[in-house]
């Protein structure tokens, strides 16, 4: 009872997330991850480190009832913050809409700028999916069904490992591991403008960050959402490299949403509370279902 009426409490302020997300993301974040881990049947595996070397870590997420040797497939999820912002402790809400259409979910954090700069955040996330393959089946998830997904600056990351192959080799794997990636509203292949993203990416790597640059026939298959909405990710990042898929890949997809839908919107309808006339969660499960027959 007493959960009941706290979740009640949270509501206010998680309307407020969705409204109004800007400057205090952290903590309405954390509101909102509170409200759904009170209302939710999770199991978290919490701080498991995936490179020893730069003590980065990540989350596993579960249901509390199932049982252990039930192996359930796997996605791989990169959060957004323009590479320099985020942490995988805000993003509960797309573990817990996945777990509940039976993914094991994995969030990893990565090096941000200032600490890192391209390419780094792209070896942090090789690191992340080829432990996940190495080591998934420990706690339960099938790595014959390994999926990735990310949000913006994590659907770059996301792209970029599964489309350029040399990342995973470095990591002694292969894009192949990876049975399909979702992208939302990525920035994969944009010239940087402001200074900030000037300095993450550096002006000698503008050619070499742009993940159609590096397509050679083995990527995965590919669903790729955006939004006429979205002020922050121009939609021409999604053109480009659906066409370039295309010439490419065995199968690509794109969906787009529309002007009601901004960057924010995007996020938040990953979860079921938010996703009413568009559930882009469903989208994406429905894609791996039809990826994985």
């Amino acid at each position: 009872m007493k959960k009941l009426l706290l979740l009640i409490a949270l509501i206010p302020a998680v309307i407020l997330i969705y409204s109004f997300l800007k400057d205090s993301a952290a903590t309405e974040l954390k509101i909102l991850n509170t409200a759904i881990s009170l209302s939710s049947n999770l199991k978290v595996e919490k701080q498991i480190v995936f490179d020893p070397n730069k003590n980065l870590k990540l989350d596993i997420y579960s249901k509390k009832d199932w049982k252990a040797d039930d192996k359930r497939p796997v996605l791989v999820f990169f959060y957004g913050g323009g590479w320099s912002w985020g942490d995988k402790d805000y993003f509960t809400f797309v573990a817990d809409s996945f777990v509940k259409k039976g993914y094991l979910v994995v969030i990893p954090n990565y090096t941000l700028y200032p600490t890192a700069t391209y390419p780094e955040f792209v070896k942090d996330g090789a690191k992340a999916i080829a432990w996940v393959n190495r080591h998934i089946t420990e706690y339960g998830g099938d790595n014959d069904n390994l999926f990735v997904a990310g949000h913006s600056a994590g659907a770059y990351i996301a792209a970029m490992v599964a489309f350029n192959d040399q990342y995973l080799a470095a990591e002694n794997q292969s894009t192949s591991i990876i049975k399909a990636v979702a992208g939302i509203a990525g920035p994969y292949n944009f010239t940087p403008k402001e200074q900030q993203y000037i300095d993450i990416f550096g002006e000698e790597n503008f050619n070499d960050m742009r993940i159609a640059n590096h397509l050679n026939g083995n990527e995965p298959p590919a669903l790729l959402i955006h939004s006429e909405g979205d002020t922050t990710v121009g939609l021409f990042n999604q053109q480009i490299m659906v066409d370039a898929l295309k010439n490419s890949a065995d199968k690509v997809e794109s969906l787009i949403y529309g002007q009601d839908i901004t960057h924010v919107k995007i996020l938040m309808k990953l979860h079921p509370w938010f996703a009413k006339d568009v559930n882009v969660a469903a989208d994406i499960d429905d894609f791996f279902k039809r990826m994985s027959q």
